[in-house]
């Protein structure tokens, strides 16, 4: 049950309007009566009531900018998905959220819709940013006077206020060692990366190889390609290694390129021979991994990366509550054909 004014009135010993005041930095209130309230209203697990505060708002609304890159790749338009349910849930009339969805992983873009947004008169911002100088300095810049959440991939020392998704070195650690179960030890492996601006990529090819290096010396790990998030590269890529390698053991995808990988290796004859891992949990990988093509998704929460950063924002700017932590992790969700 929700802990209520009254309550902590009670338990204070004040009114209910001095509990109001000290919650929320109204009027004149004893500084050490204001510190028992909200030692109380913290002990009591307290929280505003966020439909009462936004209808106060209605004729100043909180202004909040979402910005979703890559949005032509399947996961990314999940979560695309999941912000503009979020903004149909929350828009009141109290808070206005704009939403600026963005083909592929580019700073200008990027830069174009922060500097729209800003016009608009946001008062918070949250971002899948790419990783740019340019883009580290705006939102550093914008972040001493603007809360910024980002989500799906970091931008470390731009002074966010946090971050919500993936670990994704640990995801790519988590790859290489399902993958040395997979080859009992034993075996060459290709892994393909993305976008060399996207943090994210990199942080999982890294996991993945240092894991691999450090602790499966019988995994034998060809160069690194990159895909771009291109399903026909990605393709292509397998496709290559195939021939070149014709005893390859595994093949890692850690971004977007996994139907151009199980293509390529139906195509080769390889699937089910040559094991495959892949992220995501979207119906072609899902149907791929009941085919046998894939052998395990890793999933990264598109609802929480949708929905979670609004939800923070929305709860700093009205109640002042700093998120749990710096970085709200994803579970490293893994998948088979038994749990699909």
């Amino acid at each position: 049950m929700a802990v209520t004014l009254v309550e902590i009135a009670s338990l204070a010993g004040v009114s209910r309007g001095t509990v109001d005041r000290a919650l929320n930095n109204r009027g004149r209130v004893d500084p050490e009566v204001a510190d028992r309230v909200r030692r109380i209203a913290a002990e009591l697990g307290y929280r505003p009531n966020r439909e009462g505060r936004l209808l106060a708002l209605a004729k100043n609304p909180i202004k909040i900018g979402i910005i979703v890159q890559s949005v032509e790749t399947m996961f990314m338009h999940m979560v695309f998905e999941e912000v503009m349910r979020t903004q149909a849930q929350l828009t009141t009339p109290g808070a206005e959220i704009y939403v600026r969805p963005i083909q592929g992983v580019d700073a200008e873009r990027q830069l174009a819709a922060i500097d729209e947004l800003v016009e608009l008169g946001v008062n918070g911002l949250a971002l899948s940013p790419a990783e740019d100088a340019r883009v580290r300095a705006r939102v550093m810049e914008l972040s001493s006077k603007v809360p910024v959440v980002t989500f799906n991939t970091d931008l470390p020392e731009s002074g966010r206020l946090c971050y919500v998704g993936p670990d994704n070195y640990a995801f790519g650690r988590a790859s290489a060692g399902l993958m040395n179960l997979l080859l009992a030890g034993k075996g060459s492996v290709l892994v393909v990366g993305g976008q060399e601006n996207n943090l994210a990529h990199r942080q999982r090819v890294d996991g993945f190889r240092d894991e691999a290096e450090s602790q499966f010396p019988g995994l034998e790990l060809l160069p690194t390609e990159n895909c771009g998030d291109d399903q026909k590269l990605a393709h292509d890529i397998v496709c290559r290694a195939l021939r070149e390698h014709p005893d390859l053991g595994g093949v890692y995808i850690s971004v977007n390129g996994q139907i151009g990988a199980c293509e390529a290796l139906t195509e080769m004859g390889a699937a089910g021979r040559v094991r495959l891992i892949c992220h995501d949990l979207i119906p072609a990988n899902i149907e791929n991994v009941r085919r046998g093509v894939i052998d395990f998704l890793i999933d990264q929460d598109a609802h929480m990366q949708g929905n979670r950063p609004t939800e923070l924002l929305l709860d700093y700017l009205l109640c002042g509550d700093n998120p749990e932590s710096e970085r709200i992790l994803a579970h490293i969700d893994i998948r088979n054909r038994y749990n699909v």
